[in-house]
Parts: structure tokens; sequence; C-alpha cells
């Protein structure tokens, strides 16, 4: 098979690929100046607010992701008409975010571990900036223009590198504050001139339609509620050991946590494309399609994530040591659990995409409260007599019953359901 048929073949998981690898190499840049430029301690502060960024941007943006791909797919209603009830629940849910983390901005900073409030008030600008910026990527996911989501994402990774080359000239004793600005900044401006030139994808009718408003909203509700314990498993073990430990020790776990980044580029390159596939076959009940991308999905990941994991085992300690004149390289062993656990996930990543692109968004809200409920037993269970390792430990443990809850749950409530109509007719 030559080059050239392969690309063809492959091209949509190939520009998704690329799409991915552009966006993560924009948080690799920002969170490796922060390793670099900021001391232990507060490398620890700028990893505690990213897991408050990361709670955040769950209510005011990740929960109107899934609604918003599956609305626009599904072949029932008009993809125009959706976006704008998108945009409107978009700027609704970044202001109740925003007033929620104002007001609760004490209790957060005492149990956090987070300590300086001033950070938190950065926090509505940023969501405003990544809402927008995440709109334009959305609207070419659904219509699954790859190639043109290629060049957003490369766009946006140019424009923070000019954003980081100004401030670099004109800003003296970086802080977290001003590399948080200096990413909400890039990513506006990315969302500006991408809503210029992708413009003719962009297609509103400003027509609020009550019934379909409250079928997003209705559908967001499990998409929060699952996101919400997707956080936990992801972040809790982060604000905990804030909590628990000191930030010098979150700033180990997240010197481990940024490494293992470079492995999760390729399941979101592949997982952006299994969504809006998943969402049409399932508007027209091609199950047999839906179990055949759902093989494809989880192969294409290993092919993936293998050779990452191997680079990185070889690597890490080495590069670690070298570049940080061995601060960092007690997170080495983490980073190594870190890599096992990766092995595990593809499986339960694809099931829980096609779970939530089928419909069965109640079953993956149940797996995902399940996991995210152990992880947080595993993490005060473990934390306060382990500390790092036990909060990678209880990371560990969650994911992996997360993926055997979503195989399981996959397997009943999609792909045995044409077997269990046909006994049912016979």
């Amino acid at each position: 098979m030559s080059l050239l048929s392969i690309f063809q073949k492959n091209h949509e998981n190939l520009f998704s690929f690329g799409a991915t690898v552009c966006r993560a190499s924009s948080r690799f840049l920002l969170v490796f100046l922060a390793s670099f430029l900021l001391t232990k301690y507060e490398f620890g502060i700028f990893n505690i607010f990213l897991s408050i960024y990361f709670f955040s941007r769950l209510f005011s943006e990740n929960s109107l992701n899934l609604p918003f791909i599956k609305f626009a797919t599904d072949g029932e209603n008009d993809p125009a008409l959706v976006s704008f009830q998108i945009i409107l629940l978009k700027i609704l849910y970044v202001l109740v975010v925003s007033c929620v983390i104002l007001v609760c901005s004490d209790f957060i900073v005492k149990y956090s571990g987070l300590e300086r409030k001033r950070l938190l008030y950065l926090l509505p600008v940023m969501l405003f900036a990544l809402t927008f910026y995440m709109f334009v990527g959305q609207v070419l996911v659904a219509q699954l223009k790859m190639r043109h989501l290629f060049f957003y994402e490369l766009l946006n990774g140019l424009v923070f590198i000019l954003c980081l080359a100004t401030a670099f000239f004109f800003v003296e004793n970086f802080s977290t504050e001003k590399l948080v600005i200096v990413f909400s900044l890039s990513m506006g401006v990315s969302a500006l001139a991408g809503a210029y030139v992708f413009r003719r994808f962009i297609d509103v009718v400003t027509r609020v339609s009550k019934e379909l408003l409250w079928k997003i909203i209705h559908y967001s509700k499990f998409t929060v509620l699952s996101g919400i314990s997707s956080v936990v498993i992801l972040k809790a073990d982060v604000l905990m050991l804030g909590y628990f430990r000191t930030p010098q020790e979150v700033g180990v776990y997240g010197m481990a946590l940024f490494v293992n980044e470079a492995v999760n580029v390729v399941f979101d390159s592949v997982l952006r494309v299994c969504l809006p596939k998943a969402s049409a076959l399932s508007g027209v009940g091609d199950d047999d399609r839906i179990r055949i991308l759902f093989r494809q999905s989880v192969k294409n990941i290993y092919i993936g994530i293998i050779p990452i994991v191997v680079v990185i085992a070889v690597a890490a300690p080495t590069a670690i040591h070298l570049i940080y004149s061995g601060k960092y390289d007690d997170s080495i062993i983490l980073i190594y659990l870190f890599l096992a656990a990766s092995l595990v996930k593809p499986v339960g990543y694809v099931a829980g995409i096609i779970l939530g692109a089928t419909g069965n968004i109640k079953i993956d809200n149940r797996n995902c409260w399940i996991s995210a409920l152990l992880n947080v037993v595993c993490n005060f269970m473990f934390i306060p007599r382990f500390g790092v390792m036990g909060a990678a430990i209880a990371s560990t443990l969650s994911f992996t019953s997360l993926t055997v809850l979503h195989y399981v749950s996959v397997h009943h409530a999609v792909f045995s359901k044409k077997v269990h109509g046909e006994i049912i007719e016979k």
C-alpha cells in the first residue's frame, strides 16, 4: 500500500492528531516554562491553579462539548440553530461559574492550598477566552473539518509563541499570574482570528428554540455530572495533595503529570474523530459500524501511544535530571507508574465516548462516579501516609476500574443490543 493511499485512508485521524499535537504543544510549552522559570514551590501553586481551572472549565465549557457535537451531527436538528443555543448557554455557564468562583474564593484558597486569592480573579477572563476559542474548534470538529482544525490549532500555537516572545521582552520575574495572562491572551486572539478565517463554516441562526435549548440543558446536566467525576479522577489527587501536603510535593506530582501529557495527545486526537462519527452512526442505528469504530479507535490509540511510552520510559530519567539539574528526580518513579496506567486507558476512554455518543450518558455518568468516589477514598487513605506515591496509586486504581466498567457497559448497552433484539424477535 502506497503512502498516498495510507494518507487518504487515514487523513481524518492524521489531521486530528496534528491538531491535537499543536494544541498540546501550547500547553506543553506553558507548563515547561512554568516548571523551568518558577521555583518548585511556585510550580506547585501553578499546578493547583490549573486543577481549579480544569474544574471550572468543566462547568462552563466541557459540559457543552458533547451536546454540541451530538445535536449538530445526529441529523435531527439544524446545526445552525444548535450553534446559537450553544452560544447562549456558553455565555450563561461562564457567567454563573465565574460568580460562584468569586463568591467562594476564600473557601477555595483555604482548602486547595492555592494560597493566593488574586489568581482566582483571572479565572473568569481565562474562561471567556477559552469558550470563544473552543467554539470555533467545535464547529470544525462537528463538520469533521480536521484539516482546517489542524491549521486552527497551529495558528493558536504560533500566536501563543508570539505572545510569549513579546512578554519576554517586556516582563520581568515571571509568575503564575503572568503566565496565565499570556496564555489567556493567546486564546482570545486565536479565537478572533479563527472566527474570521473559518467564518464560512460558522453558520448561526439567531433564533431561540426553547425545545432544543432544554434538550441541550438536559443533556449537559449528565455531561456535567460525568465531567465532574472525570475531573475528580484526573485532578482530585492534585487538590488533595495541596490540602494534605506542601506545594513542593504538588510540584513533584505535577512534573510527572506533565511528562505524561505526551500520551494524552494520542487519546485526544483519536477521540475527537470518534465522537462525531459515533454520534452520526447512532443516529441511523448502525450498531455494527459502531463496533468497528470502537475497535479501530482503540487500535489507533495503542499504535500511537506505545512508541511514546517506550521513548519516555527510556529518555525521561536522563532528560529530567539534565534539564532541571536534579530538582525533579523524585518524580521519575511516578512517571513510570503513570506510563503503566496509560496502557490500561484506551479501551475505557473509547468505550466512554461511545456510550455518550449513543445516548447512554447516564451509564457513562454512573461509571465515572463510581471510579471518582474510589479515587477520592483512595487519595484520602493513601496521601497522608504515602504522599505523592499514594496519589499516583489512587489515580491508577481509579483509571483501571473505569476501564473495566466502561467496557462491560458498552458491550451490554450498545454491542449486545442487536443480538438481544434478534433473540426477542425469535
